[in-house]
């Protein structure tokens, strides 16, 4: 007689899943149960590093940077004047007047009208700014270190901004400006939640290790930045780090802040998808917007992200 062939059914392949190779749901669970690890891993050593982070010690960095700012500034006439005296100030002019003729390309571009509108209206907490598109004002992917300097200067002393798109200042934005935006972020008065600071390619893996890092540090809640800037790591811990920033206050999510929300477009994932809106959305007209991917810069869409 030829042997008997015994029958398993799949309550017996899934019981007896390690002796045949595994079932397909043991080996999603352990999958599911090593991430969860990770992530509890990751959320304890932010947590450490909140418990590092000396606020007092950043603001008197951010006070001795602002000094040494005012102090590498050249005098003015009038304050030339108030040193020396009228006749000792009359006697400088007539005796050490010098014709020069020097290019400042940079000078020249912060004297435009677009580039003192946006000075002005950060310093003066202006409602154009609380969803601030830097290339409304900075309209050229080559503007120099100076310009950048010049308007995080100005976004130090903000304190309305909620939205920041820095995308594309391939020439603008490097270490330095990565890194004192991300001291600007860390300021309590700082409202800014949504940040995209894509297509910035000269800055350093070092800083953007110190910016992901940062981050635990600001209201940052929701976020794009290029993938082949950043690393596969960088991006999960800087995504995990966003989400956990989302309990620390509610502007991102908060109906009556939804004319702010729904500009708040081409991140990895944006506030007005929140089911917590969807009600609002609809109330107000914005509901279309859920099921447009351009409008929202989702992947797969062509659409950048906004300059105006």
């Amino acid at each position: 007689d030829p042997p008997e062939v015994k029958q398993f059914s799949s309550s017996d392949s899934k019981e007896n899943g390690n002796a045949y190779g595994g079932s397909f749901d043991t080996k999603k669970l352990l999958r599911k149960k090593e991430k969860e690890m990770k992530r509890k891993k990751a959320s304890k050593a932010r947590s450490i590093k909140r418990a590092e982070y000396d606020e007092e010690k950043v603001m008197k960095e951010m006070e001795e940077e602002r000094r040494k700012r005012e102090e590498a500034k050249p005098l003015t006439a009038e304050e030339i004047k108030a040193i020396l005296g009228d006749d000792d100030f009359a006697a400088t002019n007539q005796n050490n007047w010098v014709r020069r003729s020097v290019r400042q390309p940079s000078k020249a571009l912060l004297n435009t009208k677009p580039v003192r509108m946006l000075l002005d209206k950060l310093r003066l907490n202006d409602p154009d700014v609380v969803v601030l598109k830097m290339k409304k004002y900075i309209n050229d992917p080559a503007a120099p270190c100076a310009v950048l300097d010049e308007a995080l200067n100005a976004l130090e002393e903000n304190s309305n901004c909620e939205a920041l798109y820095i995308q594309n200042f391939n020439q603008g934005m490097k270490d330095q400006q990565v890194l004192h935006l991300l001291r600007i972020l860390q300021q309590p008065k700082c409202k800014i939640w949504c940040l995209n600071i894509g297509e910035n390619y000269n800055v350093g893996d070092e800083t953007w290790e110190k910016f992901t890092k940062g981050l635990v540090h600001t209201k940052i809640t929701h976020m794009y930045a290029s993938e082949h800037t950043i690393t596969g790591d960088m991006k999960d811990e800087i995504r995990e780090t966003i989400r956990e920033n989302r309990k620390k206050h509610n502007m991102h999510c908060d109906p009556d802040n939804l004319d702010v929300i729904v500009q708040c477009t081409h991140n990895w994932w944006n506030p007005i998808n929140a089911k917590v809106l969807r009600p609002y959305l609809k109330k107000k007209g914005y509901e279309h917007m859920l099921n447009d991917k351009e409008a929202q810069g989702l992947r797969g869409s062509t659409s950048a992200a906004p300059t105006k």
